[in-house]
């Protein structure tokens, strides 16, 4: 108990900077609504900036960290303090010196890359143009984003959670700032932004060279190829880049298809996603940043019963949170992306478009904050392989049912093919974790999964009630009665979910009570 109430509490923690650095990343989406809305250039802005951030993934957040992290634990436990700065100092810069070749590339094959990912923009005369311009402006955001991940991960494996949490909040920061300049002072504001992109990925990076310098990095220049743990971390790498590699060609194959539907599609899903993104990003990427290092001295010790008890653990938090939310999302899609992005450029069409995006993005939310627990789990084992097979596995139905779907449903398909897509890759996970490493106890979790539906059931029909009942909400009242509407009734539901959580007598939310106990304690002790 003891140890699940510590991993709550760092979860808690990089919650509310990750909060903190949600709502400026809400503002800045809100900014290029209003300064974009959902037209040519926030079309183009979204293909080149998710291109950015497929390079992003591969090395530096996604593939890098995962591939990083139970290395440098392993490390750590078995070298010397100097040995293991060695080590970390050596990988910084042979990643800088990795990630600005990709750049150079990224560069001048820029032309090639965009008419690959976004076909649809070749008819319209600027519009790919403009595409390869941002592309090749934002390149050079891949290296400081990188190191940003791995001063992250050297951080987190040391328990330092918030600072790295905070960085984010720099990035957003910057973005903002250039969307109002640039919408102000510029003939072309999108152009002002990328480069605002880059200006924030090098305020992310500065962020975190103090902590790191603190607690023993040091920024001696040396490279290497050779050394047995970058060459490990080399190796876990490999399958790694292939298996997000082909979890964000699923991100670039909608942008593909919505490329291929009416102008502002590709916008559209952008704003769902952003949705999503702000949901998940308070609570489940706050847990999975904390399990990682956990689980992964779980498996340095040997200790797999001790990692399946951390997942277990893992996923029942996740499903209290990411259930009623999954449901309150669906419900309310309308209202939500009416409220958070409607004004300026971004018209009731674009709401009403976005709105059914993001009600289908919705149905596979659970699902989709549940792998980032269950991948972290093979990562923190060093089995990278087996993500990478069920990635490819979704990769190709997705694809399918994009073209299926997108059809009847436009931009909701897209959306819905990627739930359902999810909901497989799950499953998938699951069967093959049990099968490599024994089952875990189910028999407690099918007991808070049936309490945490009927409770999300009952706040989901409460949050429908009250909003078109006790506040009336309706589209043409002041934005204020609105605001309060909206949020007044989210507020409800909270309290409706967690009062029917106690009379169901949850162990989830016995643990968050006892949780908050134990740091009011602290607070008094301190």
């Amino acid at each position: 108990m003891e140890k699940r109430q510590r991993l709550l509490k760092s979860a808690g923690t990089v919650g509310l900077v990750t909060a903190l650095s949600r709502v400026f990343g809400y503002v800045r989406d809100a900014a290029l609504a209003w300064a974009l809305g959902a037209t040519l250039s926030m079309d183009v802005f979204t293909v080149a900036y998710r291109l950015v951030n497929l390079f992003r993934r591969l090395v530096a957040e996604g593939a890098m960290s995962a591939a990083f992290v139970p290395v440098f634990v392993q490390y750590r436990q078995e070298h010397t303090q100097e040995e293991l700065w060695n080590f970390a100092r050596k990988f910084f810069y042979t990643l800088a010196l990795t990630t600005s070749t990709i750049v150079l590339v990224e560069i001048i094959f820029a032309p090639i890359i965009v008419r690959v990912m976004a076909p649809g923009f070749i008819g319209v005369p600027g519009k790919l143009e403009l595409t390869i311009l941002l592309t090749r402006l934002m390149a050079p955001y891949l290296v400081f984003v990188a190191l940003t991940a791995l001063a992250i991960g050297v951080l987190n494996a040391f328990g330092y959670f918030a600072v790295p949490a905070f960085g984010p909040v720099f990035f957003n920061v910057a973005v903002i700032a250039a969307i109002f300049s640039s919408t102000y002072l510029t003939p072309n504001p999108v152009v002002g932004i990328a480069i605002g992109v880059v200006m924030g990925g090098i305020l992310q990076f500065a962020s975190q060279i103090p902590l790191l310098s603190e607690i023993g990095m040091r920024f001696k220049v040396g490279f290497s190829f050779h050394h047995p743990a970058i060459r490990k971390v080399g190796i876990l790498l490999a399958p790694s880049i292939f298996g997000i590699g082909i979890v964000q060609i699923n991100v670039l194959v909608d942008s593909l298809m919505a490329s291929l539907l009416r102008e502002g599609s590709v916008s559209q899903i952008y704003y769902a996603d952003r949705v999503m993104e702000l949901v998940l990003g308070i609570f489940v990427v706050s847990l999975t940043t904390v399990i990682l290092p956990e689980m992964s001295q779980s498996a340095a010790e040997k200790n797999i019963g001790e990692l399946k008890g951390t997942l277990l653990f893992s996923l029942r938090a996740v499903s209290f949170i990411a259930i009623p939310a999954s449901i309150g999302l669906f419900l309310l899609s309308d209202p939500i992306v009416h409220i958070l992005f409607e004004r300026g450029r971004f018209l009731s069409i674009d709401t009403e478009r976005t709105a059914v995006a993001l009600a289908y993005y919705a149905l596979g939310l659970y699902f989709t904050a549940a792998i980032r627990i269950l991948v972290s789990a093979f990562y923190a084992v060093q089995d990278t392989k087996t993500p990478v097979k069920i990635a490819f596995v979704s990769l190709i139905v997705n694809a399918i049912l994009d073209w299926i779907l997108m059809h009847p449903l436009k931009q909701g398909g897209l959306a819905l093919s990627t739930s359902i897509t999810s909901a497989l890759s799950f499953f998938l996970l699951l069967y093959m974790f049990q099968k490599r490493h024994g089952a875990v106890e189910w028999q407690a979790f099918r007991q808070s999964i049936t309490k945490i539906c009927i409770a999300s059931v009952v706040m989901g029909v409460f949050c429908l009630v009250s909003l078109r009942v006790f506040f009336k909400f309706d589209v043409h009242q002041p934005l204020s009665w609105k605001v309060i509407g909206l949020f007044g009734t989210i507020g409800l539901g909270i309290v409706v979910y967690l009062g029917i959580a106690m009379v169901l007598k949850m162990d989830e939310l016995k643990v968050f009570t006892s949780l908050r106990g134990a740091q009011r304690r602290s607070n008094l002790e301190s």
